[in-house]
């Protein structure tokens, strides 16, 4: 007789630590994957929002300059003019003015102030500086420098009037 020593058989199947080594390693990647796409999803809805109301605010302001032949004088920092406020931003539904702009910072009417005549500012915005330029590209030439939405100091002036 033949003396056989039995051997284990080989295991195939992948222990529980190393079942939830790889979860966790898919699971890193796939966030390392989704964060950056969320971001800056985030920042064109952001970016999109903001426009739209910029221009909306513009818009306002224009259509009382046509109707009365001159734009509202600045009264206070932040506040909606009168002349405003009564008809044509509840035309227009402008509810938004004295919330925090989507980009930071507080939406302003500013007349004869940075060289610029007339123009609808952001003041403050507390987004970084790609973001802003980002924005810029939006809704105008992309260089913060030149066109008709500029920085000036701590604001970006949307300039209805140079």
């Amino acid at each position: 007789t033949r003396n056989v020593m039995k051997t284990p058989a080989c295991k195939s199947g992948m222990t529980l630590v190393e079942t939830l080594i790889a979860v966790v390693i898919v699971g890193v990647l796939a966030t390392a994957v989704f964060v950056p796409a969320v971001t800056m999803s985030l920042r064109c809805r952001q970016n999109a929002e903001c426009a739209h109301k910029l221009r909306m605010a513009v818009t306002a302001f224009e259509l009382y300059a046509s109707e009365t032949g001159g734009y509202p004088p600045d009264r206070q920092a932040g506040s909606i003019p009168p002349e405003m406020a009564d008809y044509y931003f509840p035309y227009l539904k402008i509810d938004w003015w004295s919330d925090d702009t989507e980009l930071g910072g507080k939406w302003d009417w500013d007349v004869d102030q940075n060289g610029f005549h007339f123009s609808v500012s952001i003041n403050e915005p507390t987004r970084s500086q790609p973001q802003m330029e980002e924005f810029d590209r939006l809704v105008d030439d992309g260089n913060l420098a030149t066109g008709n939405f500029r920085k000036a100091g701590a604001k970006y002036h949307y300039i209805i009037k140079q």
